[in-house]
């Protein structure tokens, strides 16, 4: 049993919609969402071939899988000073101005080092974006935050999918170089679109969550369901990096061709979209979060089975780890949901994103330096992909019943859900 299960309603305006600027900041979410996930998904197919030119191991291709972790567990932190600093629209135009320089810088990279470095750099303004969207849909759609916070998964997700689905073939055609920094436009356009958007807005910083209100009983690195929450939300982001980063060397050491190996992570991110459309709705209605979580892993425990087994399916297999792979939304949408207040969901999200991209780090990189260790894959699938969704399960389940930030500040352990006037949307 959990403390009151009260939620925030998310679809009631805490302040009055904006009445410039709205079509123009639609455009301008949707090309930064596209680019959240781009940076990373572009990459990964083409590690393959440019591993072969520059030279580097499988540990390396596992240092790749962790940058983006480092840095939304870093700039996760960070971006709230920044955005009080300059301003929600010149925060979200410095991100996609950081992503689409380091996507264009990294085309022209010497060698490995050079490469990981302007990644870096991408993947900077990537994790500035990944916080700062969200308050923006907050400012600029508060009659509309369910249907934006739609449109905003279903814009990573695209920009997740296409770029795996074409690089190997534009890389045959181009050349490597060419495949990885053709995606630099979208960002740069987004920049551009946040930079008119701030020059709109008056160019000065404006608050976008009230500074009012009831702060947390105790710091939230004292409350124990933050760090459960964080546990779960570093688990299955764990593995969604993981995937990111391995699927298609896995696919390709199958003997499956790197071009087909591209494809199937799209249709894992496909896959991932389907579910995720209809996951926020069941995951808010839901008294109890746990059968939602434990199909997700299954679809995972499926999925990675069947790759390392009967990989002649793999279009089956990748399936299933789309299913498993929506989790993040299902989890995105719990820490969402567990708060009553603007506060206590800033500092929920903030700490769960941070602290959980933190714990994350270990997923790509391990797979890796444990298939570099032993010359297959079976040590990296039992450890790295197994032991993760065992410690998700566990931590699901104790967190089964939906509960507020705010009111497990106030105690030190759980007691009955007592409220019967709570909320849920």
């Amino acid at each position: 049993m959990r403390p009151s299960s009260v939620v925030a309603v998310t679809d009631r305006p805490s302040v009055g919609p904006q009445a410039r600027g709205r079509t123009l900041a639609l455009l301008a979410i949707v090309c930064a969402a596209l680019n959240l996930r781009l940076v990373v998904t572009a990459l990964s197919p083409l590690l393959t071939t440019i591993g072969a030119e520059f030279g580097f191991t499988a540990t390396v291709v596992g240092v790749f899988g962790t940058l983006p972790l480092v840095a939304f567990a870093v700039f996760g932190l960070i971006t709230p000073a920044v955005m009080r600093r300059l301003g929600p629209e010149a925060t979200a135009a410095l991100s996609m101005l950081l992503a689409g320089a380091g996507q264009v810088m990294r085309s022209f990279a010497p060698d490995t080092g050079t490469l990981l470095a302007l990644t870096g750099v991408a993947l900077v303004g990537a994790a500035l974006g990944n916080v700062v969207v969200p308050p923006l849909i907050k400012q600029y759609f508060p009659d509309r935050l369910a249907a934006l916070s739609t449109v905003q998964m279903v814009a990573i997700h695209l920009g997740a999918l296409f770029p795996p689905l074409v690089a190997i073939p534009l890389a045959e055609v181009a050349g490597w170089r060419v495949a990885l920094g053709t995606w630099s436009v979208l960002a740069l356009v987004a920049a551009l679109l946040w930079t008119v958007q701030w020059r709109r807005s008056g160019g000065a910083p404006r608050a976008v969550v009230p500074s009012g209100g009831p702060a947390l009983a105790r710091p939230i690195w004292r409350v124990g369901m933050a760090w459960r929450m964080a546990l779960l939300f570093g688990m299955v982001t764990w593995n969604v990096f993981t995937l990111f980063t391995w699927l298609p060397a896995l696919l390709d050491d199958a003997g499956h061709s790197p071009a087909l190996a591209g494809s199937l992570v799209s249709l894992m991110v496909g896959a991932s979209l389907m579910f995720g459309l209809v996951a926020p709705v069941v995951t808010l209605r839901a008294a109890n979060t746990f059968p939602i979580v434990a199909l997700g892993l299954a679809g995972y425990g499926v999925g990675y089975l069947g790759v390392a087994v009967a990989p002649g399916y793999a279009v089956l297999w990748v399936l299933f780890l789309g299913l498993g792979t929506s989790l993040f939304v299902v989890v995105m949408t719990m820490i969402n949901a567990r708060s009553s207040t603007p506060q206590g969901a800033a500092a929920l999200s903030g700490f769960v994103q941070g602290a959980g991209s933190g714990i994350a780090l270990g997923g790509p990189l391990l797979f890796g330096l444990f298939n570099e260790l032993t010359g297959g894959w079976t040590l990296s699938y039992a450890v790295i992909a197994g032991g993760s969704l065992a410690v998700a399960l566990v931590v699901a389940y104790v967190e089964r019943t939906p509960w507020t930030i705010e009111a497990a500040a106030q105690r030190h352990g759980p007691v009955p859900t007592s409220d019967p006037t709570g909320v849920r949307s």
